[in-house]
């Protein structure tokens, strides 16, 4: 009961605080304010950064953070399936190292970023903090998955994903389909070739439980 509340109580505090939570995942490396080392040259150097640039790296930031999330939370729980535990821990290992290119493009792409949020585009209708896009859980979909027990926790954690996914390969989607940075297309391309295969793995996870 105890583990339950504490597991409640987190999940509480982090959608109270998801601006400031998400703020921070972003600015935790202060220092790195330059295109990480993994962009290409032409891309840090010389091609210009868009608002939908920006919006992109805003948006995978939040994607991910959520991610994380989710796999932290199913990973506290007791008796779950060793295949969606081996995929959780797998999210919460492979994220940092995007993470901390997203950050950095976030950091020393500020100028681009628009004033207001934007009504069209692949971020048209995301809200201020992006809370309104496409696949991202609601309040009561969250506080189901956080009291669910194996089988359930699993299947609910894989339909999340499964949704999630789908709204991050209908954005890269759309980013692929203007004229983003390199290293936006670059990394989009890498979202949606992994995004598809976290598709058939979510499947895969949900066709083994009982």
């Amino acid at each position: 009961m105890r583990r339950r509340v504490v597991l409640v109580a987190l999940l509480t505090l982090a959608l109270a605080t998801a601006a400031v939570g998400v703020w921070l995942a972003i600015a935790a490396p202060a220092g790195n304010t330059v295109p990480p080392a993994s962009a290409s040259p032409s891309a840090s150097a010389a091609a210009p950064v868009t608002a939908d640039d920006y919006c992109y790296v805003e948006a995978m930031i939040y994607y991910r953070v959520k991610e994380q999330e989710l796999a932290e939370t199913l990973l506290r729980k007791d008796g779950i399936d060793a295949g969606a535990l081996g995929f959780a821990a797998g999210i919460a290992a492979r994220n940092e190292d995007e993470l901390d290119d997203l950050r950095a493009w976030y950091l020393s792409w500020a100028d681009a970023r628009p004033a207001e949020p934007p009504t069209d585009g692949p971020c048209g209708g995301h809200g201020a903090d992006h809370a309104q896009m496409p696949g991202m859980p609601s309040w009561s979909t969250l506080q189901g998955f956080v009291d669910a027990q194996h089988p359930d926790a699993e299947r609910r954690f894989a339909e999340i994903l499964q949704a999630q996914n789908a709204g991050m390969i209908a954005l890269v989607t759309l980013i692929l389909e203007g004229d983003p940075n390199p290293a936006v297309a670059e990394s989009a391309e890498e979202v949606l070739k992994q995004a598809e295969a976290d598709q058939e793995t979510l499947q895969g996870i949900l066709d083994a439980l009982p």
